[in-house]
């Protein structure tokens, strides 16, 4: 007989959160990725862990004896375990020893045909946790920390089950690579002479931890720029632990798309409105209109634009954001919060907004580390942009990934996330700031990763030679690529609607999986993902009915794919055919 199983079929462990760790993060990834999970407290795991068919260590944590042994007798016996960080003593089921502590590196991929290193292309730079040695495990990346020194990502059969390591902190890294070092000074600029740091603006690069040699890649003959996202990679690598576990467990495990229907990228297209030329302003509006293409409008204080051009934008489908000056040191543009929440009060009644949602930095200016997210948090700015470069050199992924990310507040004595979603450009004007030619691989790594291809342009530029024409074909390649142009308010709002989803009800088998989901706001033309065991079929039903869907290719991996709308009490049932 079929064991029942009424939990989701992915359970992250959850053990005593100490200050300084970011195991957490771990719902950050899983979230945005769209995978449905259950925590499971770490002295709980013997009642626990056989609900589960797949668990998650999300750092190295000490277990007791008892949850030691659960956990060998859940993966002996035919369960999925992933261990991020380190082994937290599982060496036997990882297939490993050793596990000495580093503080960076890089991860050196050895297995390029396994589906868990597979199509790998940024440096995979790394910061902390353990360095191990393979013993019964299978080596799929080592570390290279001043030289090879040891594995990083290991896989290993266990008795009837199979363990995944991946010894590094690549939840930690992440954070550490996107939020940066607190900006208290100038950072160091680059040894090429590409990004000059050292300007006497404290500014989101001066936090930059990446490395300018290892770190970028060319992006033509004579440029080098931060072209592969490194988070973005760091993040698939553990959506690949787990795939693969799901996999050798043959559960179609549900996974909500990031985008809606076919969508498997997307592209925004922002303003900055320095100088408050009105002429610029309606020209650039003219070439958005003509190309179809709704863009955010980041207003700059003071003066701003005319009331009928705030109408005009509205009327039009674009979206009105905030460029906080906290650069200019004049009247009311410090860097203090004061001054943040004086120029969204001034923005909102200038262009009678209720609220407003979207804000860019002036200057890409920032001090600290979390601080102005909190400004966000206590004005109800839902959105930032400010996270993206302000020189030649560091245009690409210096600050992070493509994909949107919530930032984690890992200062205090319990982490949480900040409610902001940073949505970091990937260059400033094209022609302007670099050749137009740096357009369409910035668009071809976002389009790669499934992420967003963010492009920024000033209206002081666009009656510049060639400006209006990079722009048009950096739109017309985006499309090409399959890429739709969304405002941020509209990245923003799909973002949080789509993690409002969740599963009320679980039940499943070794053949069969339902779950009931919960969505607060209907979330329509919803792309649910099932994924594939090798060599078997899945059969998709919604709400009792047979659903249209097709096989689609992601991370490497199959998956059924169903467009539907999710409401509260939708049904999806999915059976592995043998």
């Amino acid at each position: 007989m079929e064991t029942v199983r009424r939990r989701a079929p992915v359970g992250v462990v959850q053990g005593e959160v100490h200050e300084g760790q970011r195991f957490r993060y771990l719902e950050e990834v899983l979230g945005h990725a769209g995978v449905f999970f259950d925590y499971v407290a770490a002295d709980h795991l013997l009642p626990e862990a056989w609900e589960h068919q797949v668990l998650i260590l999300p750092g190295a944590m000490p277990l007791s004896d008892s949850a030691q042994h659960a956990l060998t007798s859940f993966v002996r016996q035919g369960g999925g375990l992933l261990g991020l960080g380190g082994t937290s003593g599982l060496d036997a089921i990882f297939g490993v020893r050793g596990g000495d502590e580093f503080t960076e590196g890089y991860l050196l991929v050895r297995e390029e045909e396994h589906p868990l290193t597979a199509d790998l292309r940024s440096s995979l730079h790394v910061f902390g946790g353990q360095v191990v040695h393979a013993a019964e495990g299978t080596t799929l990346a080592e570390l290279d920390s001043g030289g090879v020194v040891g594995d990083a990502v290991v896989v290993n059969s266990y008795g009837a089950g199979t363990a995944v390591l991946l010894a590094p902190e690549v939840l930690g890294s992440i954070v550490h690579i996107q939020q940066g070092i607190p900006v208290a000074a100038d950072g160091s600029p680059a040894p090429d002479g590409s990004a000059p740091l050292d300007d006497g603006i404290l500014k989101c690069e001066d936090g930059l931890v990446l490395d300018w040699v290892r770190d970028r890649q060319p992006i033509d003959e004579r440029h080098r720029v931060f072209l592969e996202p490194i988070s973005d990679e760091l993040r698939e690598l553990v959506l690949k632990g787990l795939f693969f576990l799901c996999q050798q467990q043959r559960i179609p495990l549900p996974v909500l798309w990031y985008w809606p229907g076919d969508l498997t990228a997307v592209a925004h297209l922002s303003h900055d409105s320095d100088g408050n030329d009105p002429d610029l302003a309606w020209e650039l509006l003219r070439v958005t209109k003509e190309l179809e293409v709704r863009s955010t409008w980041c207003i700059l204080y003071p003066g701003g634009y005319s009331p009928q051009f705030y109408r005009t934008l509205q009327e039009e489908g674009y979206e009105i954001a905030l460029h906080f000056d906290g650069h200019t040191g004049g009247l009311h543009t410090h860097w203090r919060e004061e001054d943040f929440g004086l120029q969204y009060d001034w923005l909102r009644e200038m262009a009678r907004l209720e609220h407003i949602l979207t804000n860019k930095n002036h200057y890409t200016r920032w001090e600290g580390r979390l601080e102005f997210y909190r400004w966000c948090e206590n004005l109800g700015v839902q959105c930032d942009q400010t996270k993206g470069p302000s020189k030649r050199g560091t245009i690409g992924y210096a600050l992070g990934g493509s994909h949107p990310w919530f930032p984690l507040d890992d200062e205090g004595e319990t982490p949480r996330f900040l409610d902001v979603l940073e949505i970091a450009p990937l260059t400033q004007d094209l022609v302007v700031t670099c050749p137009p030619e740096f357009g369409p691989p910035l668009v071809d790594s976002a389009a790669r990763h499934y992420g967003v291809a963010h492009f920024l342009f000033h209206p002081a530029h666009i009656r510049k030679p060639a400006v209006a024409d990079s722009l048009r074909m950096v739109v017309d390649y985006a499309r090409e690529r399959g890429l739709v142009w969304w405002t941020a308010e509209r990245l923003n709002r799909w973002e949080r609607q789509r993690r409002n989803v969740q599963v009320e009800e679980w039940e499943s088998t070794d053949t069969h999986l339902r779950c009931r989901f919960h969505a607060g706001q209907e979330l329509t033309n919803a792309a649910l993902l099932l994924l594939r065991p090798p060599g078997r079929e899945v059969r998709v039903t919604v709400d009792g009915r047979p659903a249209r869907e097709e096989t689609v290719e992601r991370y490497g991996f199959r998956f059924a794919k169903v467009n539907l709308d999710l409401r509260a009490g939708t049904v999806v049932e999915a059976e592995v055919a043998f």
